[in-house]
């Protein structure tokens, strides 16, 4: 077997490589082209329009980037790149269209002694940034842009042995947790500060989350490579990219997934969720995931999920196609929804905004490779805004500023941008019984599964989702509201001895497989008193035995299981209709 070392060293020389190869000869040593020739360059379908935002000076290596309440584009600049954490002199930039043209953004400097910054979202009274080792908090309590007081070190220990797989992507999740990835070759052992070395958690190749409230800190699943975002769909599914290996992957909680090197933090995990890829594209180095559902674009568009290709200067479009618990990805059209032929063009992490377009965050650097980094421009950074035909300006706007009955009636928007800035203001405000009895009745009484998803996480959000409504969610005839209801009763690993009733009862019953899966899921994280049941009615289905998910979800939960009752555990393996649960218990039986 490869070691990290070596599997770093080959991967590198992969990546490099193919960037080369997919620049034409001599192309690399063109020169910046200024704005407004950039723009003259994008290749796009009939009706998008690509409009700039900013540019250098005003805004210079832009890694990441978020929108508020207010629409308002918040940025961080990553000057220091590769030296973290480098001088105290990168900056969160602030960009308002106050008018709603789209042409005149006021700009405002948040803070300007930032280093090694990397990501950054805005919610719960102030601005959350990772720049390694630390994630901060940015006290802003009033929204006026102004930090209230010193940054606040949130979580330490994130690694920056490999400075361009850094903790990024930062995005809050349907169930109010801030979520984010980080790459392969950077090793965090993350915790509070001042929590002891054995009481971290070790990160590597991941999606991580954390509570905005409670401050608690998990990984949400493990592998991958150098993934820059996750993002849910309408049904409220997640999906990653990654770079070098197979590029796109349906994110599960408690999964484990094809590394790029390295070993998982489980030593007897012995298989791993594989990729939902079917088709291939060109270059390998991939960055975001935005799974659009602005309600701007052509509803063909509606939940394809988008990334950009660093080496090919692409921004790929493709389709997710149900398959069993989850999802296959293959090409929406040739895959492509834009691409320019400017070799500067190095977009990151796409976002939607109020409006229902889409932010675009340039690098603007003549080099791709990170193996290039002493060539690494310092000078330039673009900002654009990916629009179409028909667009409305969204101008003056403060959800801050709404009614809790605006915000509940914004769940129901088709424009997801209003619904989860909704969801998350609702979450700051509290629980208040009168929001729970409104997003109760779009749980009980919309038709559309994707609403009833929407009030249910509003619910969970919100101190709202009380065991009785969760209790009679699990005989939805709808498969992901009962899934969905699945994974949030089993938030803190203690449902209830009724909920663990009915959980043994759709692992027998239930003809969902993703349902099924999200059961899996779920007894990986109750005690492993309480899995039995469960497990022993997913292990007798054998028309899971060739899902992508569920035979490895279900291992996950059962490995703990064989040394703490070999017996039974044996046993199970001799009635199970899953062939690699057979020969996983079999194997853990006689492991050390």
């Amino acid at each position: 077997m490869l070691t990290d070392s070596l599997w770093r060293l080959a991967s590198l020389l992969l990546l490099c490589a193919i960037g080369l190869a997919a620049d034409d000869k001599g192309k690399a040593g063109t020169p910046a082209l200024p704005v407004a020739d950039a723009l003259k360059q994008f290749v796009l379908p009939k009706g998008f329009t690509i409009l700039p935002v900013a540019s250098e000076p005003e805004v210079v290596q832009p890694i990441a980037s978020c929108t508020d309440e207010r629409g308002r584009l918040w940025v961080v600049e990553n000057t220091n790149y590769p030296n973290c954490p480098g001088s105290p002199k990168d900056r969160i930039l602030v960009f308002e269209d106050v008018d709603g043209d789209g042409k005149d953004w006021k700009k405002t400097v948040f803070f300007d002694k930032l280093t090694f910054a990397s990501g950054i979202q805005v919610g719960f009274g102030g601005v959350w940034v990772g720049a390694p080792p630390n994630l901060l908090f940015f006290p802003d309590k009033d929204g006026n842009a102004v930090p209230d007081g010193p940054a606040q070190t949130v979580l330490d220990g994130w690694g920056n042995q490999d400075t361009h797989e850094t903790l990024n992507g930062f995005i809050w999740g349907p169930d109010g947790w801030l979520y984010g990835t980080q790459g392969v070759f950077t090793n965090s052992k993350v915790g509070a500060p001042g929590t002891a070395a054995d009481q971290r958690q070790p990160c590597n190749a991941c999606v991580w989350r954390l509570h905005p409230v409670t401050r608690t800190f998990e990984l949400f699943s493990e592998g991958g490579s150098n993934q820059w975002g996750v993002d849910w769909n309408d049904h409220g599914q997640a999906f990653f990219t990654a770079c070098v290996i197979p590029h796109m992957f349906h994110a599960v909680q408690g999964g484990r997934y094809h590394r790029q090197g390295g070993q998982f933090n489980n030593k007897h995990t012995y298989d791993f969720i594989k990729t939902i890829v079917s088709d291939k594209h060109a270059a390998a180095a991939f960055a975001g995931s935005l799974l659009y559902q602005g309600g701007l674009f052509p509803a063909e568009y509606r939940n394809t999920i988008l990334f950009h290709n660093i080496h090919s200067s692409h921004l790929h479009c493709e389709d997710l196609v149900r398959q069993g618990s989850g999802f296959k990805a293959k090409n929406h059209g040739d895959g492509n929804l834009m691409h320019s032929p400017d070799n500067w063009y190095r977009a990151l992490i796409p976002h939607s905004g109020p409006d229902g377009s889409v932010f675009l965050t340039d690098w603007y650097d003549k080099v791709h490779c990170h193996q290039q980094r002493g060539e690494t421009e310092r000078e330039h950074g673009r900002l654009y805004k990916l629009t179409y035909d028909g667009v409305k300006p969204a101008a003056n706007l403060d959800l801050a500023k709404w009614s809790d009955e605006q915000l509940v009636a914004a769940q129901l928007d088709a424009n997801d941008w209003y619904v989860r800035s909704a969801r998350r203001l609702l979450m700051e405000r509290g629980p208040k019984p009168a929001v729970h009895a409104a997003l109760a009745k779009i749980l009980a009484e919309h038709p559309d599964e994707t609403r009833k998803l929407r009030a249910l996480w509003a619910l969970h959000c919100a101190k709202g989702l009380s065991e009785e409504i969760a209790l009679k969610q699990l005989a939805s005839p709808l498969e992901y509201v009962r899934a969905w209801t699945i994974q949030l009763m089993c938030e803190d690993g203690k449902p209830s001895a009724a909920a663990l009733t009915q959980f043994a009862a759709l692992a027998k019953a239930d003809p969902s497989p993703v349902v099924r899966l999200y059961l899996a899921s779920a007894m990986g994280r109750v005690a492993i008193a309480s899995r039995w049941p469960v497990v022993e009615a997913l292990a007798a289905k054998a028309e899971d035995a060739a899902d992508r998910n569920i035979p490895c979800v279900l291992w996950y939960a059962i490995e703990p299981l064989v040394p703490s009752d070999p017996a039974k555990a044996l046993a199970l393996a001799g009635t199970t209709q899953i062939p690699k649960i057979r020969e996983f218990i079999t194997r853990r039986s006689a492991a050390k």
